[in-house]
C-alpha cells in the first residue's frame, strides 16, 4: 500500500511539480485534476500547479 503525498503551502518551500501530475484535494475539499498545458482543473476554475501551491495545502487523491 503507497502512502498518499501532501503538500503544505509555505513560503520558499521550493517543491516542483510531481512529474506524475497526480489529482489533488485542496483544503477546501475541492478536487483539482491535471489537464494538457500543465493547468488543474476544479470545476470551472484552472490554476497551475505553483497557483495551487501558493493557495491550497493539498492532498493527493489515491487512485481508483
Amino acid at each position: 500500500m503507497n502512502a498518499q503525498r501532501v503538500w503544505l503551502a509555505a513560503v520558499g518551500c521550493g517543491s516542483t511539480e510531481p512529474v506524475d501530475a497526480p489529482t489533488v484535494r485542496d483544503d477546501q475539499m475541492r478536487t483539482w485534476t491535471p489537464e494538457r498545458g500543465a493547468v488543474y482543473r476544479s470545476g470551472r476554475r484552472c490554476l497551475t500547479w505553483d497557483e495551487l501551491r501558493a493557495r491550497f495545502d493539498l492532498v493527493e487523491v489515491a487512485a481508483s
